[in-house]
């Protein structure tokens, strides 16, 4: 598995490899057109001179022939720079004069070709055949020097620009690779249980954008395992009160010190029956937290969430000395069946706990958004109220009273999963009243 500095130098190089190839074709492709059109235009200017010294001579009455011919072209050295070679033959086709430019030593003359050259006519009348040869852009010196000069600029720039390029190219990829080497350790230390890192604003965007969201993820981390720490704790001690108890007495009924009456059969299944709550409210709790349950959003009789509230409730009622009161102004509602009983129900039973004389359940609203208030007579400090709902959270009077801490907890996610709400607020007329929305619509 590479680094990322070793791809970081290696997305440079190849930058740097295809804007080479791209620099030497485009400098090919220049010189080539310009090296067609300086061997056109030389061309264009070679045939021009000789031709008109040529006609000239012709034009004057001369004879084309092997003295006139060798006197001509010697005349016209230094006009005929643009010119490699001329090749002069008589109207027979016999060749009288072969010129080459003496002021290009590298030239190398061609042989004459009859075939290649131009007719001369003087009044219709032919006096000859001339065979023009321009030179070449490689044939002029100065050329070939001006074209070495550039190879070597060039080369010397690439040179320097790769050599800058890497040293750009590394100098940026150390600040990154180092940014992102102190991430990858962080994270790593988070993975093996280490909290408390410090994620630094990075100078990438992108990096420091996980950088934000490797923090974030830390505080959820401490978070949860700060309240999963309190969750054992609290769970160790609710469960033990039961199970020290229930202990006690078995072990006085082996030893013969109490006998097992039938009272004391229904205070230990009592027992069991708090055990088995506290165990369902942190399953349930735990199960809410993990985000692992979906909404099953039915129509469902109110007359079905009153009795299944007084199948659960009823008893605690009885033994409280409290009235439990029921009253709806609708007649079917949407919701999870299951998870607004759980919801009422610990509502219920946190007012039962505290309640004096009765317990009024209203339900009204409309069946795609249903409010239901819980009433007791009562006061919560104004200290408390903004607690109420936090996981395992316990008021004063509420300490030796048996109840897991979280039931209120469920009930305000329960509210959450139907896009509701639940509040809670001391009235005028000396009551408490907790109102539970859903939102179904």
């Amino acid at each position: 598995m590479r680094s990322m500095r070793a791809r970081m130098l290696a997305a440079f190089f190849l930058i740097i490899l295809l804007n080479t190839v791209l620099l030497i074709v485009s400098l090919l492709l220049g010189y080539s057109n310009s090296r067609k059109y300086w061997n056109y235009l030389n061309e264009q200017e070679s045939r021009k001179v000789v031709m008109q010294s040529l006609a000239g001579v012709i034009e004057a009455g001369g004879v084309l022939d092997r003295e006139t011919a060798s006197t001509l072209l010697n005349r016209y050295d230094m006009n005929l720079i643009n010119t490699g070679q001329i090749i002069l033959f008589s109207p027979e086709g016999e060749l009288l004069k072969d010129w080459h430019n003496p002021a290009v030593a590298s030239y190398t003359p061609l042989e004459g070709d009859l075939s290649e050259a131009a007719p001369l006519y003087h009044k219709n009348e032919l006096r000859g055949y001339v065979e023009i040869i321009p030179l070449k852009f490689r044939d002029v010196d100065y050329n070939n020097i001006f074209v070495s000069r550039i190879i070597q600029l060039m080369i010397l720039g690439l040179m320097f620009s790769t050599i800058l390029s890497f040293l750009l190219a590394y100098r940026i990829s150390e600040n990154f690779t180092k940014e992102a080497r102190n991430t990858a350790r962080s994270l790593m230390n988070i993975t093996l249980g280490t909290r408390g890192e410090k994620f630094a604003r990075a100078s990438i965007q992108e990096l420091n954008a996980i950088n934000e969201a490797a923090d974030k993820l830390q505080t959820i981390l401490i978070k949860g395992e700060e309240r999963r720490q309190r969750w054992s704790t609290s769970i160790a001690h609710d469960l033990r009160t039961p199970l020290t108890a229930m202990r006690t007495q078995f072990t006085a009924c082996r030893d013969g010190a109490l006998e097992l009456t039938q009272e004391r059969w229904d205070k230990i299944i009592g027992q069991l029956d708090v055990i088995e709550s506290l165990t369902r409210d942190f399953l349930i709790l735990g199960d809410l937290e993990a985000n692992g349950r979906k909404l099953s959003v039915k129509q469902v009789r109110s007359e079905s969430i009153r009795l299944s509230l007084v199948d659960s409730l009823q008893y605690l009622a009885d033994q409280a000395g409290v009235s439990l009161n029921w009253k709806s102004e609708l007649e079917n509602i949407f919701c999870d069946f299951d998870l607004t009983t759980r919801a009422l129900e610990a509502l219920a039973k946190n007012a039962l706990q505290h309640a004096a004389g009765f317990v009024d359940i209203t339900l009204k609203g409309s069946s795609e958004s249903p409010v239901f208030t819980v009433e007791n007579v009562g006061h919560i400090p104004e200290e408390h109220l903004a607690h109420l709902f936090d996981p395992l959270y316990k008021t004063d009077n509420s300490r030796n009273k048996q109840g897991s801490g979280v039931g209120l907890t469920i009930a305000n996610r329960i509210a959450s999963y139907h896009k509701g709400s639940i509040s809670v607020e001391n009235l005028v007329n000396g009551r408490v009243c907790f109102t539970f929305t859903l939102n179904n619509g």
